[in-house]
């Protein structure tokens, strides 16, 4: 492993007497350095890497970083794994800079848990060699898109199982939730959950893309399996608990849906009286709110009739 250069090894250069003609190469040689450091520090800069368990961690995106979303990274015997979702070229480049530093391991698979329509500008860059694993759903998603898919896919409809030496990690469709088909994994050995965006912790979450009664039973099965460590789309590690609190959040949100189109309130009204004094303080708040009612409304709408 390549020992990155510290701030004694720059200073003791510059101390240190030189021959004159050997001053110029150094200060050549020390530009060279201020320019590298920033890139090799990215992949640190953009995840931090928790582990949970041996081989097991949490990769947590940065606030402000070129990262948007967590992933996860299992690391088998011979072939590691990375499951998350909007992967820009950038963040995928820092996510296998970030995974080397915690092991040595290759990455053999992406693990893609959802895709949004119309963003050809990730979930297309990864790196030559891997395959990249997802939902029916997702692979329909990201074949409609301008860009021609140019990497080995693998897709499933229900599950798949991935043997990485003792532990197994379990790909399920949950179908319809956050996306058409999200893709949860879970480590049975290690009690390790990741929910990608069908959990949002202390957040009301983007929703603008959801399936709200599909996405509460998806959140009744995620918290069934009372994972010790549950890892989101985006925040710090969770527990079980926190599936529970946002379930509740989107079941107090789905019900105040319901009253205004039974009281009936047109979608214009609705977005304009909306409101949920009891979750304001939850982040996105005033973000996403206005895209989450018009998704929910316009759902539940064909399935609700105002009361007389």
């Amino acid at each position: 492993m390549e020992k990155r250069a510290t701030k004694d090894d720059v200073r003791s250069v510059i101390i240190a007497p030189q021959p004159k003609p050997a001053r110029s190469l150094m200060r050549l040689l020390l530009i060279i350095v201020c320019l590298l450091l920033p890139c090799l520090a990215w992949g640190e800069s953009s995840y931090q890497m928790v582990k949970l368990t041996d081989g097991v961690y949490a990769a947590i995106a940065r606030t402000g970083s070129r990262a948007t979303s967590n992933a996860l990274l299992v690391v088998g015997r011979d072939k590691a794994v990375v499951i998350g979702a909007h992967f820009t070229r950038e963040a995928i480049n820092d996510l296998v800079t970030a995974g080397a530093a915690v092991t040595s391991t290759p990455i053999r698979y992406f693990v893609l848990a959802h895709h949004h329509r119309g963003y050809s500008h990730i979930d297309f860059d990864f790196p030559p060699g891997k395959e990249v694993i997802m939902s029916w759903q997702t692979w329909l998603a990201v074949s409609s898109e301008k860009r021609e898919v140019d990497f080995p896919v693998i897709f499933f409809r229900e599950g798949m199982t991935l043997k990485l030496g003792r532990r197994s990690l379990i790909l399920t469709n949950v179908g319809p939730g956050h996306t058409n088909g999200d893709v949860v994994a879970y480590l049975p050995e290690d009690n390790v959950l990741f929910t990608s965006d069908l959990l949002y912790t202390d957040s009301v979450g983007y929703m603008g893309d959801g399936h709200m009664r599909e996405w509460v039973l998806a959140l009744d099965f995620l918290e069934s399996l009372q994972a010790k460590y549950v890892v989101p789309g985006q925040g710090p590690v969770s527990r079980s608990s926190d599936i529970r609190d946002y379930k509740n959040f989107f079941k107090d949100f789905l019900t105040a849906i319901i009253n205004h189109i039974e009281r009936g309130d047109s979608l214009k009204k609705t977005l304009r009286t909306f409101d949920l004094p009891q979750h304001r303080d939850r982040k996105g708040y005033k973000q996403f709110m206005q895209t989450n009612i018009r998704r929910a409304y316009l759902q539940l709408r064909e399935q609700v009739s105002p009361k007389n």
